[in-house]
């Protein structure tokens, strides 16, 4: 079988998660697997339209093409797969109506043309079956030989390291929750927060521990964590997240507290390995109750550790993959 993965960039991290870690486990499997970026096509167009003819199975991973271009996509591959683990139906900025229509007008074209969507958690799921009948839940998944369980840190018990990774584009809605953590660290000056990202911002009441992201230490940091946030906002663009932050720290074997929207209700088991807050006096109550008590937070984690290894796996993934693609999943 011969695959060909279209992604908008390989940087991103839905093209690593979701197409580039997954290459060395399908090549096992005996399939011969090509990469190309979609940033980088340009004026090649004939070499993009060979591949396309030439492969069993066109991965498209998030990109939503034209409507003139899907359909040429269409006419000459033999099977398309569309992937997505956001809520591209929508624009991030809803203000534009314009835009947002033509947004959905895109969606419904690109998934009404192809054979197979997956989808990275069952709120995009059920966006996809208004256009396409063959549609899968396939959440992004980590390897857990990569992700390692954190040490035990030897630290006083209330010394502990609130933590949060992402980007600039996502940093607002860890801003969103500055006063409970303000609040939080009136209550317990010895807490602090460490942001991983590309930008940051400071705190009035809990010293905030500032650092670079890399894909060389990323998991080396989140070690650091004691507790990992996933704050959100409620809206159409939010419902669509998958919960990456969240599997992240999971997989290290922390518990994590998150507001309870979209996919995030389906990872975190409310209570057993992370905590829902639905608002500021919830998210002060859970933060206070994980910070002063690290038997909790060490049993959190190992029922968190072990949920991602059920669930969430590389392994897991590639082996559902592997199903959809030779028909055994489909509807």
């Amino acid at each position: 079988m011969k695959i060909l993965f279209l992604v908008p960039r390989l940087d991103k991290a839905s093209t690593r998660y979701r197409v580039l870690q997954f290459l060395p486990h399908l090549e096992k499997c005996g399939v011969e697997c090509k990469v190309i970026s979609l940033s980088k096509v340009g004026l090649n167009r004939y070499l993009f339209y060979y591949h396309i003819i030439h492969a069993d199975v066109v991965f498209v991973q998030k990109k939503l093409f034209t409507s003139a271009e899907i359909r040429v996509i269409r006419s000459l591959a033999k099977y398309i797969v569309y992937d997505f683990d956001d809520a591209v139906m929508y624009k991030e900025d809803a203000a534009d109506d314009r835009r947002a229509a033509r947004q959905q007008s895109r969606f419904a074209a690109n998934l009404s043309h192809v054979d197979l969507v997956l989808a990275g958690n069952n709120y995009l799921a059920d966006s996809a079956r208004r256009y396409n009948s063959n549609v899968h839940v396939l959440p992004t998944c980590l390897d857990t030989e990569r992700y390692t369980m954190h040490p035990r840190k030897a630290s006083k018990q209330n010394a502990v390291t609130l933590g949060w990774i992402g980007s600039r584009g996502t940093l607002r809605y860890l801003k969103g929750i500055a006063p409970i953590l303000d609040e939080v660290g009136q209550k317990r000056p010895e807490t602090r927060l460490k942001i991983i990202a590309d930008d940051f911002f400071d705190l009035e009441h809990m010293p905030v521990v500032k650092t670079v992201w890399s894909s060389e230490t990323e998991i080396s940091e989140i070690h650091s964590f004691d507790i990992g946030l996933m704050p959100l906002t409620d809206d159409p663009w939010t419902r669509g997240k998958c919960g990456f932050k969240l599997l992240q720290c999971m997989a290290v074997g922390l518990p994590v507290v998150t507001s309870p929207v979209g996919a995030n209700r389906e990872i975190v088991t409310n209570g057993s390995d992370g905590y829902w807050a639905e608002d500021h006096s919830a998210w002060v109550e859970k933060l206070l109750d994980l910070i002063d008590d690290a038997e909790r937070r060490e049993q959190m984690g190992q029922r968190a550790r072990q949920k991602i290894e059920e669930y969430y796996s590389l392994e897991f993934a590639v082996s559902r993959l592997m199903d959809l693609l030779r028909g055994k999943g489909a509807a």
